[in-house]
């Protein structure tokens, strides 16, 4: 008698915490989703935009930027930053500025974050209401 109810427990005990766990991701992926949806491109209409970066070891790096309409490759070390070339072949430009620029959420404080979530989650309650 004593091992079927301690193998019931156990058995409700892991099927509870499996039902925590998987609302929890469920959770993360849901507020994930929403806040990757809310926020806005990075500087977007700035003057300059980093159209590539690559590191090459520790605190060294080489980056290409869109300075005003100028495409200039940047190399960046822990002392210095150095203009390697500007790039001016029109083909190359063209294609260079039409690269997809990931978008960094970490560029946004984190209060505007959950003020853009707080939003989202409300309008979808209002409409669920409806």
């Amino acid at each position: 008698m004593e091992t079927a109810s301690f193998l019931s427990s156990l058995l409700k005990m892991v099927f509870s915490l499996a039902i925590v766990l998987g609302m929890m991701i469920g959770a993360m992926y849901f507020i994930k989703k929403l806040l990757h949806n809310a926020t806005p491109a990075i500087d977007r209409g700035s003057m300059i935009k980093i159209l590539a970066n690559r590191y090459l070891g520790p605190k060294s790096s080489i980056m290409v930027v869109d300075v005003a309409g100028q495409i200039i490759v940047v190399g960046l070390s822990n002392q210095q930053m150095t203009v390697l070339t500007t790039i001016s072949d029109k083909d190359q430009l063209v294609k260079l500025r039409n690269m997809q620029i990931n978008e960094e959420i970490s560029g946004i404080p984190i209060i505007q974050q959950f003020a853009r979530c707080k939003e989202k989650i409300t309008s979808a309650m209002d409409n669920f209401r409806k």
